[in-house]
């Protein structure tokens, strides 16, 4: 047999004894799929085949692309968005018809919200029956996927795969990018190819309005374009005009691929900056100018320029900006609740390019006030940075608790983990980020400086997508040759929903170190701020302790309390991988270097993480939540809860009877609980 499939080899079928076709199908619907998707140097594959997918799935591999098969579906999609963020190109993930679509549908929609570029194929049920729901694995991918990506077609003939395929590419990557879904039924699976001459007489031709490389050698790349000459001038003048500018690098940019130009123009022009999400190293953390988040002297800075930024939730909706400067390659990016001067439309390196070009064409110099800018900016990391350590180090092996106890606090963990990546690896690690509780704690000290370090759900923000999005980093990692280790920071609940697939890991030997931070739960802590220690605020069916159904139940309330504790470390054992359990803070950096030596030989590693459970995530008495939970009756509010809704809510025109009881103020979410506040009020 040849390295490829008979059916692509020409000079393979001019050697056999019979015509091809007179056997078995040819030419088949699988190879269009196949041969557009190498048009497009895709190389790699992830899903999980099926029956009705067997026709496109075999002659995916048969022309030498690489399949990569999950234990579950929305791993493999989880998989291709980190693939895609990482490599810079279009993952392709597969899956069946009817539960391999529904089974995708959360991980779809992550790709959506964080405008990743997949194409996504599945299968479908024949159209003979359609709306019958009597016949095997019915499911319409298309009705079912069209709000969370940006094209969902059903492909009805064999002949129009290839131009449908073709525009999927160019859509999947045009700017903001995300999901394209192609639905290939069976019925368009197995209909005969000459169907193309039945249809319309042939009118269409061969491929239905399809022409081969119809960019040359571009066909593969995304479709860039710059911004409006006025505008690029019109923002540098202001830029120059004013002392205090700040720019923010997000999404956009780290899919702009504009790393040489921002790092130019931010130094050239002088402009400290922040970065988000996929931004995070567009412009290496390490660069003099960057700055962690926007500072707290925030209210001095003249001109925002958020360049590729969602501006959303998580940035307030920029809330109190000042003055802005917004740069997007999509007018649907440019954001109306922001107060702004310039608007430009344009990719971001593309942009960058021009407004570099401008500075040195017009000879222009950063005002004389830009240094003393600069010089607060580098004063003010520094400081921010040794109150992290100072903080982190409070709690660290010599801190009361944590002699006494064997579990461990986040913020320690999350200063030891930014000092051993920086002295083995010089922060090059690529970090996925999937568990509620460590992320508010570590990201502040993870430092970024390489594209595509800093890898979330984005909007999303949900759990379990860890697990497979490290594979995907490590999958578009070895292809450029490079074997640094992926570090997934866990929590026990997203282990708990995807774990499993660490089996996957194993089979390909992928250098990935799963760090679970285990506090028991969901958000197990969050009973001692809003509920009571035994989970006292809900019916009595639902507290510990409670008799149901015969049972009696040792554990209570919504966490999902478990006792005695799930071993991830011996789970990870049983399939294949390297696992280790650590609780005390003295022990953790020798037990998280030799998870980084297994996964250096290519057997992925499991730390579990044994936490203190008192510790939540600061947003849980934050004003959200204190909204989420104002349900709760002030009478049965534990402490810190009613600290919380006091200190955010007791307002007259709130709940105007809070505002008469004394003054309180929020905890710190850093400090453990005291027995007294552990105890009933």
């Amino acid at each position: 047999m040849s390295k490829i499939g008979i059916e692509f080899d020409k000079e393979a079928q001019a050697k056999l004894d019979y015509k091809l076709g007179t056997r078995e199908l040819y030419p088949y619907a699988g190879m269009h799929v196949a041969e557009t998707l190498k048009d497009h140097d895709v190389t790699i594959a992830f899903g999980i085949f099926g029956g009705h997918i067997w026709n496109f799935v075999d002659a995916i591999s048969r022309i030498g692309i690489k399949n990569i098969t999950f234990l579950h579906e929305q791993n493999a999609v989880y998989c291709g968005e980190a693939y895609a963020q990482v490599s810079g190109k279009p993952a392709v993930c597969y899956v069946t018809v009817g539960p391999g679509v529904g089974n995708a549908v959360s991980a779809v929609q992550q790709a959506h919200l964080s405008n990743t570029p997949i194409i996504f194929l599945c299968g479908g049920h024949e159209i003979e029956h359609d709306k019958l729901y009597n016949t095997i694995q019915e499911s319409y991918a298309t009705e079912l996927m069209g709000s969370i990506s940006k094209w969902a077609q059903r492909v009805v003939y064999p002949h129009t795969i290839k131009q449908f395929l073709t525009r999927a590419f160019k859509d999947c990557q045009s700017f903001p990018k995300g999901p394209v879904v192609m639905e290939l039924g069976i019925s368009c699976l197995f209909t005969q190819d000459d169907v193309k001459n039945k249809v319309w007489w042939g009118l269409w031709g061969e491929h239905a309005s399809w022409i081969p490389e119809w960019r040359g050698k571009d066909t593969a790349k995304p479709l860039a374009c710059g911004g409006d000459p006025d505008d690029i001038a019109s923002a540098v003048k202001r830029l120059y005009e004013v002392d205090k500018p700040f720019m923010i690098l997000g999404d956009g940019a780290g899919w702009a691929n504009a790393t040489e130009e921002l790092t130019e123009l931010v130094t050239l022009a002088k402009i400290p900056f922040t970065t988000r999400r996929l931004g995070r190293a567009v412009v290496s953390e390490k660069h003099d100018y960057y700055y962690r988040g926007i500072p707290p002297f925030r209210n001095e800075i003249d001109v925002m320029i958020p360049v590729g930024v969602k501006v959303g939730f998580f940035d307030g909706y920029g809330g109190g900006w000042p003055e802005s400067i917004q740069i997007s390659e999509s007018a649907n990016q440019i954001w109306t609740y922001v107060p702004t001067s310039t608007a430009i439309i344009g990719n971001p390196r593309v942009v960058a390019r021009q407004m570099i070009d401008y500075i040195k064409a017009n000879n222009l110099q950063p005002p004389p006030g830009r240094e003393a800018w600069l010089n607060k900016i580098s004063q003010g990391r520094a400081d921010a940075e040794k109150r992290r350590r100072d903080k982190a180090m409070h709690y660290g092996f010599e801190h009361p608790k944590y002699k006494k106890e064997n579990c461990m606090h986040y913020g320690y963990l999350s200063q030891a983990i930014a000092d051993y990546l920086e002295e083995k690896y010089d922060s090059k690690v690529r970090v996925m980020i999937d568990g509620y509780t460590m992320s508010d704690y570590v990201m502040p000290y993870l430092k970024a400086v390489r594209p595509a370090q800093i890898l979330s759900s984005s909007e999303q923000a949900g759990i379990g997508h860890g697990v497979a999005m490290a594979m995907g980093a490590a999958f578009a990692q070895l292809e450029a040759g490079d074997k640094t280790p992926v570090l997934a920071l866990m929590g026990d609940s997203g282990m708990c929903n995807a774990g499993m697939e660490i089996d996957t890991a194993a089979r390909y030997n992928l250098p990935i170190v799963y760090l679970v931070t285990e506090n028991n739960g969901w958000i197990a802590g969050m009973k001692y701020h809003w509920y009571g220690p035994e989970w006292d605020n809900l019916g009595e069916q639902d507290r510990t302790g409670a008799e149901w159904l015969g049972n009696k139940q040792g554990f209570g309330g919504l966490a999902g309390e478990r006792s005695p504790r799930l071993r991830f470390d011996k789970l990870a054992q049983d399939l294949n991988c390297y696992g280790e359990i650590v609780d005390r803070h003295e022990n953790f950096t020798a037990a998280l270097d030799r998870c980084f030596r297994a996964a250096e030989k290519g057997q992925p590693a499991v730390l579990h993480c044994v936490m203190d459970t008192d510790l939540i995530n600061a947003n849980m008495c934050g004003p959200v939540y204190c909204l989420m939970f104002a349900h709760l009756p002030w009478c049965d509010l534990p402490p810190r809860g009613k600290r919380a809704r006091r200190a955010i809510w007791g307002k007259p025109d709130k709940f105007a009877g809070l505002a008469d009881l004394p003054q309180m103020t929020t905890h710190d979410s850093w400090e453990p609980l005291s027995e007294d506040e552990k105890k009933r009020s």
